[in-house]
């Protein structure tokens, strides 16, 4: 079997980790085939090239129409590692040869701006979602009405990271955080809900590359200098664990994270999890039998301290984690699983496609295109006085003004597009009003002055 895999960046996230553990589980099965890797926004990190190589994967970054045709003509199957990408998606918008099309959802699917949307179920002929939740989603609907295969299987992780594993004795109880360390992933409180935790005893380690000074300094804010360590990018994740007795990992509420490997690397070490409802980890994790699911952030400290006050249940929770991981998150296991389901799909005819709506449209439009029933106040100030009354497009622009780190900032989110198609008027009119939320008036006043240049001003502004 020859596959593409179209990617849209390949710098060490998820997804990429979930690609090069596939392969290498496939490999050591025995399992006979080729892969190629397009990806779709530069830089490729060395260090991950260097390993798909060794796995004998070729990677391809960004290629133009004419190369990315003959990747798809010679693929008996091509696999889109999908999330809400601004490149991904302008490859989705042409037409393409004809082909069989697995979509694997990167993303819950269910907040903005990582939308899985319908316009993506009548582009798949398949779908395998990393959350159950995706299940549920306008694509897996559309996918299913025409008879296309939808089901679900947890990113794979690399266990290996945990080779040698030992738990080591330790002073106090420490308690651990592994991942991104920026406001568009990890919850933009995460220091004042460590903060919360009333137990003197209790110290924190944080291990994830971002923006480490910003989190070392909103400790130190909170009085927990002495208490809380940021670490860093870690690579000997068995040392990391050795001296935690658990893991804290509440996520931004509108990230889209889905079966997070720090997560599944925790549970698998035995270690107990804490984490937020309405999360992606919380669809991985049964209250009180295997970890904690805390139902909102004043709640999250409490659930915490619950573990530091009773053994018993530290214990007992991680060891059904333990349990919980190996009938879920076997990596081995699970690579069989996803062969079949990429095997299965030979049976089918290689077929032609719609591309995806929008080719043609505005940046803007295209980027509430994107999300979907979810566009919400970016569809009523797209659309404008045109279609609305003043007050419901100043209303928007309001909402808008107050977005969320992971819509603002996040991949996939009203910035990224923005630098995308620095020329699109919207975009830079909804990137300075969220500028000027932040207070950055300088940058507010150069996104608005370019927007205006492109007849777009904020009708939130216009004097009554």
């Amino acid at each position: 079997m020859r596959t593409l895999h179209l990617i849209p960046r390949f710098v060490g996230g998820g997804p990429e980790r979930h690609l090069l553990a596939l392969f290498s589980a496939w490999r050591k099965a025995d399992f006979e085939g080729e892969h190629e890797i397009v990806v779709m926004e530069p830089p490729i990190s060395a260090p991950l090239l260097v390993k798909a190589r060794r796995l004998g994967v070729r990677v391809v970054g960004r290629p133009d129409d004419e190369v990315l045709d003959e990747a798809i003509e010679r693929a008996d199957l091509v696999s889109i590692e999908y999330w809400n990408h601004p490149r991904l998606l302008e490859a989705m918008r042409r037409p393409w040869p004809a082909a069989r099309v697995l979509a694997t959802t990167a993303i819950r699917g269910t907040t903005r701006p990582q939308v899985t949307n319908e316009d993506l179920g009548g582009f798949a002929d398949h779908l395998i979602a990393s959350s159950p939740r995706t299940l549920e989603t306008p694509a897996a609907e559309s996918v299913r009405r025409r008879g296309g295969l939808v089901d679900w299987s947890p990113a794979l992780a690399d266990m290996s990271r945990l080779d040698g594993y030992q738990p080591r004795p330790h002073q106090g109880i420490r308690i651990g955080h592994v991942g991104l360390i920026d406001p568009a992933k990890l919850h933009p409180r995460f220091a004042e809900l460590c903060a919360a935790v009333a137990r003197p005893e209790v110290h924190f380690d944080v291990f994830g590359p971002g923006r480490l000074d910003d989190l070392r300094n909103r400790f130190d804010a909170q009085g927990l200098a002495d208490r809380a360590i940021v670490h860093g990018p870690v690579e000997d994740l068995a040392a990391a664990f050795a001296e935690l007795d658990a893991i804290g990992h509440p996520l931004a509420p509108e990230g889209y994270a889905t079966s997070e490997k720090s997560v599944q690397e925790a549970m698998w070490a035995g270690l107990p999890v804490v984490v937020l409802a309405g999360t992606g980890p919380a669809d991985l994790i049964r209250h009180e039998i295997d970890g904690l699911v805390a139902t909102d952030e004043q709640d999250y400290p409490r659930q915490v301290e619950r573990l530091v006050d009773d053994p018993s249940l530290l214990r007992r929770l991680g060891d059904a984690a333990k349990t919980r991981a190996r009938a879920l998150f076997d990596p081995d296991r699970n690579a069989r699983r996803l062969r079949s389901l990429f095997e299965s799909m030979l049976g089918h005819p290689k077929r032609a496609r719609e591309p995806l709506p929008g080719r043609g449209e505005s940046a803007a439009r295209r980027f509430v295109r994107s999300m979907g029933e979810l566009a919400g106040p970016f569809a009523i100030s797209l659309d404008g006085l045109a279609r609305h009354h003043a007050d419901a497009v100043a209303d928007a622009e309001r909402q808008i003004a107050a977005s969320s780190a992971v819509v603002a900032q996040g991949e996939g989110g009203v910035v990224h597009h923005r630098n995308d198609a620095p020329d699109d008027p919207h975009l830079r009119l909804w990137s300075g009003l969220i500028a000027e939320a932040a207070g950055r008036q300088k940058l507010a006043s150069a996104e608005f002055a370019a927007a205006a240049a492109g007849g777009v001003r904020p009708v939130s502004r216009r004097p009554r």
